[in-house]
């Protein structure tokens, strides 16, 4: 069984593209060698996570991202156990997400990056999660 865990965080300062690439490209190294594949939306200063993989792997690295000082109010959404990969090709894919976008994929008017951070009261509610389940139906 895989392990996953999807999270949503917001960036702690401000991350030039420049920044936001080599983020991306040293948690692609970092995933190819702990067999850590997953997805990261970028939306508006919000990070939207979801990794998968051997258990003890995924939770070294979410205890990593928690004491990144880039992250901050780090809250999970989702986490469990699946027996396949939903992101088997990706070490990490990634989408840079923009307003027009979200509102095509979820229907929302105006999602503001706080309603991120709300709490639901189901995990199927929840907009972040809404995100990364259109991609992995579109893979």
């Amino acid at each position: 069984m895989l392990k996953y865990i999807a999270y949503v965080s917001r960036q702690s300062h401000i991350i030039t593209d420049r920044a936001l690439k080599e983020l991306l490209e040293e948690a692609r190294n970092n995933n190819t060698a702990s067999a850590i594949t997953g997805m990261l939306i970028y939306f508006h200063g919000t990070f939207i996570q979801y990794i998968e993989g051997e258990e003890e792997n995924v939770d070294w690295l979410y205890s990593k991202i928690a004491k990144d000082k880039r992250h901050q109010n780090i809250t999970e959404l989702d986490s469990g156990f699946n027996k396949e990969r939903a992101f088997s090709d990706w070490s990490m894919a990634f989408k840079r997400l923009h307003k027009n976008e979200a509102f095509e994929i979820l229907g929302y008017k105006d999602l503001e990056t706080a309603q991120l951070f709300d709490n639901y009261q189901s995990p199927d509610e929840h907009p972040a999660l809404n995100l990364l389940n259109n991609y992995v139906k579109n893979l």
